[in-house]
């Protein structure tokens, strides 16, 4: 399996665990220092345990990708995708169309998420995630 298609697989079955909202299941993607970034509406940096704490109020009742690139250069893979969700984080509505920028690095022989950056174009703040500079 080439590099790309490896990273495509570690993706989606990071997706399936978010989808399943099991925090030790994403956990075993996640990067030591990963932190989801915002900038779009407020910027917020949610760090990796914050992130894994909310996991189980992140309920995605629809998810649906619209476009997605793959790439990948030595221990280092990029994948830019936008999608569609119908999802509520801590009850309150984050459904919409998302742009998500994922940062992977290949560390002990395993892809692991450093960097989420994720663009809502239809959602407004992300509940709970606070604000940072």
């Amino acid at each position: 399996m080439d590099s790309a298609a490896e990273l495509l697989e570690r993706a989606e079955a990071w997706q399936r665990a978010i989808e399943a909202r099991d925090p030790a299941a994403a956990g075993e993607f996640l990067a030591d220092d990963f932190a989801l970034e915002i900038v779009e509406p407020a910027r917020a940096v949610v760090p990796r345990a914050q992130w894994l704490a909310l996991l189980p109020d992140y309920v995605i009742s629809e998810y649906e990708i619209l476009e997605r690139v793959v790439d990948v250069d030595g221990d280092v893979g990029f994948i830019l995708q936008r999608g569609r969700m119908v999802a509520t984080v801590l009850g309150d509505d984050r459904s919409g169309i998302f742009v998500l920028s994922d940062l992977w690095r290949r560390q002990g022989g395993a892809w692991r998420v450093w960097r989420r950056h994720s663009t809502p174009f239809s959602a407004g703040e992300l509940p709970g995630a606070g604000t940072s500079a």
